[in-house]
């Protein structure tokens, strides 16, 4: 944990770019992988559970699945149910899994669209308030989903810059 965190701050300033960081992490889900049948389990539920998907009509994985390791590795139970999700079972996923957090992600313009749409949508499930929301992905930025989808969702809706500030956020959410 205390590399992924050198390895953050790394890729964070500019120093290290984004295929190194996806092999670290691949190596630290390998060691973790390896050393978890001797570790103790401290609590049996984790630190909580989000729901990632890529959005509807968008394939790219890269990030999400890079937030998931991260996530994974610091004691969170991960629910990766792919790309190209439709609202709808984003929601029939969290509500399966007993969600903490919805994690939204999409790398095209359009995926800022859907992203928006999903978010109208907990609203008019009456689902805001149950679900707080991290959304991430290259199209988006800190001010559309802090300023714009704030206004919109009933909720809580966070902006992830990266898969480190994803943990930083589920460990305060």
């Amino acid at each position: 944990l205390e590399g992924m965190k050198v390895v953050g701050e790394l890729f964070g300033s500019g120093q290290m770019q984004l295929p190194f960081v996806l092999q670290s992490a691949e190596v630290m889900k390998s060691a973790v992988a390896h050393l978890e049948p001797h570790m103790e389990k401290s609590d049996a539920e984790g630190k909580g559970t989000i729901v990632l998907a890529t959005v509807r009509g968008d394939v790219h994985d890269i990030g999400k699945n890079l937030v998931d390791i991260i996530l994974s590795n610091n004691g969170f139970n991960v629910v990766n149910i792919g790309i190209k999700q439709p609202v709808s079972a984003i929601l029939d996923a969290a509500e399966e899994h007993k969600a903490d957090v919805i994690g939204m992600s999409g790398l095209l313009v359009k995926s800022t669209v859907i992203m928006k749409e999903n978010l109208q949508e907990l609203n008019q499930r009456k689902l805001a308030a149950e679900y707080p929301v991290i959304l991430g992905g290259a199209a988006l930025t800190r001010a559309y989903v802090e300023q714009d989808l704030h206004e919109i969702y009933e909720g809580e809706v966070r902006y992830a810059r990266d898969a480190f500030e994803g943990l930083r956020l589920m460990d305060a959410l």
